[in-house]
């Protein structure tokens, strides 16, 4: 048999993370364009003939129904609270990522970027809160501190080879730790009402989810069906579900389980193929010998060949044999399988899912808006508030605590990022979309200001999303180093 060159594991696995960043990368811009598109089109249906049959998609129930129990809910209810979980699963998943092997790797490199996370979010709070205090509106503070990583990414994507990798993952690095932010805002400051009985429940869970961990078990089904049982209790306790998503990302082992007895086993297997075909025997062959080309010949002999009495009759398909290298393809599979990293298997499935599905018809769901004279834009202040909380709010605030930070030598500037880059990341952070409007179904409690904060976060968005183009523009030129090149490589081509 060949001989092989022996990898390192570390090495193995920092190039399949940074493989896989690159992947989050190019489904987090593709997806922001698919927003985009679900965003206009959504505006479009609302503000048409249709936009009875939008509104009403959005209160369809959907569940079980027996007689005069109900168990189910609204399909906005259901895209915004469980489907939404795979998006925060993912977040989580990703935020557990960078810590172990990433950017988040190192006290001065994880601070750098939750400096900037930390400035973003308080930031735009204090200036929300400055309209809007000792107002019914002063609880949607939320709305105008949380960033889109996929419309940002999206954005990104516009200017090509002239944007430096490292400012790619800046910006997704920065995104995480706010969402992570708008996470724990959204379990302290939105939950009205606490049931005791299902936050045992919850407890109890967790407290399982993490023994799993602490035995670095490696059954994903099982981590996969406790999170439902989760998800359940932390809903049924007056808890934003979404937080229990978190729960289990960072309750999912982040290492490959690679011992050396499944090493040696794997390497049984292996040498068991290499006598077989020493031995002069074709591993793959399912037929002994091929003695028809015609298949209606073929079957005609197959027929008359299991009518005759004839015991010596050569046989096609030697069952005994197959059976045996199907054992070994078996063994083989079970070891691969047990020694696949689990983070990095739930993190390949979920980003397309999310960046595809999840997101844009999260968007198409909650973007719609009827434009018409019912919106107050004097309501509380909210449309001044979110505006320049996301506009004005996120660039000062990253850029203030970024600069403190170095200034202070508790964090470390990546070596080939300038401020003007960072800068520009920052407007771009003003782009609030997803996470906003999901705060913002959670901290109105009228429709009338639900809908003023979706537009005031669609036209904040909108000049974050023009500002920040200009200056990526202006600060970055024409450039095709090693890691655009190996970005490129890492996109998948079609076949």
């Amino acid at each position: 048999m060949a001989n092989h060159i022996k990898i390192p594991h570390d090495t193995y696995v920092k190039d399949k993370l940074k493989k896989n960043l690159y992947a989050f990368i190019n489904h987090e811009s593709f997806s922001g364009i698919l927003i985009f598109f679900c965003v206009i089109f959504a505006m479009l249906i609302a503000n048409s003939q249709f936009s009875h049959t939008y509104f009403e998609f959005q209160e369809l129930k959907i569940g079980v129904f027996w007689g005069e129990s109900q168990y189910g809910m609204t399909i906005l209810h259901a895209i915004n609270d469980v489907a939404m979980s795979l998006f925060f699963l993912m977040i989580g998943l990703e935020t557990k990522r960078e810590i172990l092997y990433g950017e988040l790797v190192g006290f001065k490199k994880i601070a750098f970027p939750v400096l900037g996370a930390i400035g973003g979010i308080i930031m735009p709070i204090v200036i929300y809160l400055a309209f809007n205090h000792d107002t019914p509106s002063a609880g949607g503070f939320g709305v105008a501190m949380s960033t889109d990583t996929a419309f940002a990414l999206g954005a990104i994507l516009l200017l090509g080879k002239r944007v430096p990798l490292s400012l790619k993952i800046f910006l997704v690095t920065l995104a995480v730790i706010d969402d992570l932010g708008a996470i724990l805002v959204i379990v302290f400051f939105y939950t009205s009402s606490l049931n005791a009985f299902w936050l045992v429940i919850a407890g109890i869970i967790i407290a399982i989810l993490l023994y799993y961990n602490y035995q670095d078990k490696h059954r994903l089904a099982a981590y996969l069906i406790l999170g439902i049982f989760l998800w359940i209790a932390i809903y049924n306790s007056g808890i934003h579900a979404t937080i229990a998503a978190v729960i289990v990302a960072f309750s999912i082992p982040g290492r490959s389980n690679v011992s050396d007895h499944y090493l040696t086993n794997l390497k049984n297997e292996l040498n068991k193929i290499d006598i077989l075909i020493k031995n002069g025997s074709n591993f793959f062959e399912t037929h002994i010998q091929k003695q028809q080309k015609n298949i209606f010949k073929e079957w005609i002999y197959d027929l008359g060949n299991f009518f005759k009495s004839d015991q010596n009759l050569t046989k096609k398909f030697n069952i005994k044999e197959q059976s045996k290298r199907a054992q070994i393809l078996d063994s083989i599979s079970k070891y691969s399988a047990y020694a696949q990293n689990p983070l990095i298997q739930v993190q390949t499935f979920l980003h397309p899912v999310c960046s595809y599905f999840v997101i844009p018809v999260f968007a198409f769901v909650n973007a719609g808006v009827k434009l018409d004279s019912n919106i107050d834009f004097s309501l509380d202040h909210i449309f001044l508030g979110t505006v320049l909380g996301l506009v004005l709010g996120k660039p000062i605030g990253i850029l203030l605590f970024v600069l403190i930070g170095e200034k202070c030598k508790i964090a470390t500037k990546p070596k080939d990022l300038t401020y003007a880059h960072i800068f520009a990341t920052s407007c771009l952070a003003g782009i609030g979309f997803t996470m906003s409007i999901f705060v913002a179904n959670l901290a109105y409690n009228n429709q009338n200001a639900i809908n003023l904060a979706k537009i005031s976060i669609l036209y904040a968005s909108s000049i974050a999303l023009i500002v920040g183009i200009s200056a990526l523009y202006l600060s970055t030129k024409p450039t095709k180093n090693q890691d655009t090149q190996e970005l490129a490589e890492s996109t998948p081509q079609k076949p």
